[in-house]
């Protein structure tokens, strides 16, 4: 393995273990069995690391930015499935889980990480806007009331995944995610179209 791939995995190992506000370069160059040199040579500090982890993993800033591209015929049946994947993929035990476990469970707010966390903020933005993206596609279509908020929509929806998620990383019993997943979208949707009868 590559030292720049040795230095990312054993980052997240040390991160999941003390937390990154707690866990310094030297700690990932002792897991990693590198100098400390070695780790400055590659990345300049804690949130470079992080982002090139994302990077690494093929994983975005915010775990709900989807890929919009319009006109789409159905926009909120792409935009539930979109939804639904991504939302599965962090509740699957997995390295998108354990990266993102590491932001919203063992990534204190401090001056150190405050770049970091400006750029988490700028991803859920952008996520938040692909949503509405879509529901402006949506109700284009006629899929959704005219006077439909479509930011105030966007932003319920991503808060109602992302808060599942943060929940379920509270939680040791196992779940079935893509079964999850499907029924807190399918939760969620209930407010986009609030007269359409509950199965």
């Amino acid at each position: 393995m590559h030292t720049r791939a040795r230095i990312l995995n054993s980052a997240v190992q040390a991160f999941l273990r003390q937390g990154l506000s707690h866990t310094s370069l030297a700690d990932i160059a002792g897991v990693a069995g590198v100098t400390r040199g070695a780790v400055y040579g590659h990345f300049r500090n804690k949130s470079a690391l992080f982002e090139a982890m994302l990077e690494h993993a093929g994983l975005p800033v915010d775990p709900f930015l989807i890929a919009w591209h319009a006109p789409e015929p159905d926009p909120l049946e792409r935009l539930r499935r979109a939804l639904v994947r991504h939302l599965a993929r962090v509740l699957s035990k997995g390295v998108a889980r354990r990266i993102y476990s590491i932001v919203y469970s063992r990534c204190e707010v401090s001056e150190e990480t405050r770049e970091f966390w400006e750029k988490m903020h700028a991803g859920r933005r952008a996520a938040e806007q692909r949503i509405a993206d879509a529901l402006a596609d949506a109700r284009v279509q006629g899929q959704l009331e005219t006077s439909a908020d479509i930011a105030q929509l966007a932003a319920f929806t991503h808060a109602s995944l992302m808060g599942f998620f943060i929940r379920s990383l509270a939680e040791q019993s196992s779940v079935a995610p893509r079964q999850s997943a499907e029924h807190v979208v399918d939760l969620a949707f209930l407010l986009l179209r609030p007269d359409e009868p509950a199965d």
